[in-house]
């Protein structure tokens, strides 16, 4: 027969409210005392009703991350949540959000609605979905956005530098010599791709090079994006001398391709990428990155979440993680061309 709460009560000489409060980890109870109620659910090998304490305190202590798809960037972010919920005593709910099937938000909207969710996460494109901003704004439902298409002042985020990351390492391929430098693009509906296009194509006017879009090629952030992409821009008559793949795994693509058509990297082709989340360390040669600090946004945005959810407002609202360039094997100088001087 079940152990009850009365009978913790009656083991630790407290009241039922008592246990209460120590199993939902509620303030204002003595250390001791919630020292001796937690040795009693030990001993009797008591295990609280879960229903009873999400009827009691309005809450599923459930919360919801929004994905688009599958790769490696979600899985990084999934096993991360999985150990920050476990952490807060929280379930996590991954739903696939595609804002064209009107499935999609009809399962969304239901969770909302019936209150089986505390509050949500969303990862780029999601949010890019007016259907959705406009559900939570009406819900009230707590929220965080991770790498947003439109931040604004009121919305709580967390992304990274992505413009300054792209600016730095195209600039640091141009300080290497190279002045056709490829930039497989990635996605346009996420905002962190057209960061880090802006970053590219600021790098390049600021350093005076002649800009040709023969060199932006339209790439999936994945690995057949990477690859077919490559193959492009190597059948130029002029093939670009450095590649930049907005996302690490489209570099892995790209890094296939080229050996696959006997171009050695770096040798003939330096190659970047911008990420460092799939086995850009693990492959030859290393691919030089700028590193997206994936694990602090997850983290961040979670934390902040819980705080939501629990009523508390978060010190910062809106987080911005810095990047930086990791140094490998894939990129090497090469003689800059010597630029002619017409004056006279």
């Amino acid at each position: 027969m079940a152990v009850t709460i009365k009978e913790v009560a009656q083991r630790a000489a407290c009241s039922i409210k008592t246990v209460s409060r120590v199993v939902n980890d509620e303030p204002h109870v003595k250390p001791a005392l919630r020292e001796r109620v937690l040795n009693a659910i030990t001993e009797l090998g008591y295990v609280p009703n879960i229903s009873a304490r999400q009827l009691v305190q309005k809450k599923s202590y459930v919360i919801c991350i929004l994905l688009h798809s599958s790769g490696s960037f979600q899985s990084t972010l999934i096993s991360k949540v999985l150990d920050l919920g476990y952490e807060g005593n929280y379930e996590i709910l991954v739903q696939t959000y595609y804002p064209s099937f009107s499935r999609s938000r009809d399962k969304i909207t239901t969770l909302i609605q019936q209150k089986r969710i505390d509050g949500l996460v969303t990862t780029p494109p999601c949010d890019s979905d007016p259907f959705l901003i406009d559900l939570i704004k009406s819900s009230g439902i707590a929220h965080v956005h991770i790498a947003p298409f439109q931040p604004t002042g009121g919305t709580p985020y967390v992304s990274a530098e992505d413009y300054t990351g792209a600016y730095q390492m195209t600039e640091y391929l141009i300080q290497k010599g190279h002045q056709r430098i490829g930039c497989l693009m990635g996605l346009r509906n996420h905002r962190s791709s057209l960061d880090r296009l802006f970053g590219y194509k600021a790098a390049v006017e600021a350093h005076a090079l002649p800009f040709d879009v023969k060199y932006l090629v339209d790439s999936e952030n994945n690995f057949p994006g990477g690859y077919n992409a490559t193959r492009m821009l190597m059948s130029l008559s002029e093939p670009p001398t450095a590649i930049f793949a907005l996302s690490d795994e489209a570099a892995a693509g790209a890094l296939y391709a080229l050996n696959e058509l006997k171009i050695d990297v770096p040798g003939q082709v330096s190659l970047a990428a911008f990420g460092d989340i799939t086995h850009s360390n693990e492959i030859w040669p290393g691919i030089s990155v700028v590193k997206y600090p994936l694990e602090q946004i997850v983290e961040k945005s979670v934390r902040m979440l819980i705080d939501l959810v629990e009523g508390l407002q978060p010190d910062e609202r809106q987080v911005i993680f810095p990047t930086k360039i990791i140094e490998r094997g894939s990129i090497r100088s090469i003689a800059a061309p010597v630029r002619q001087d017409n004056r006279r």
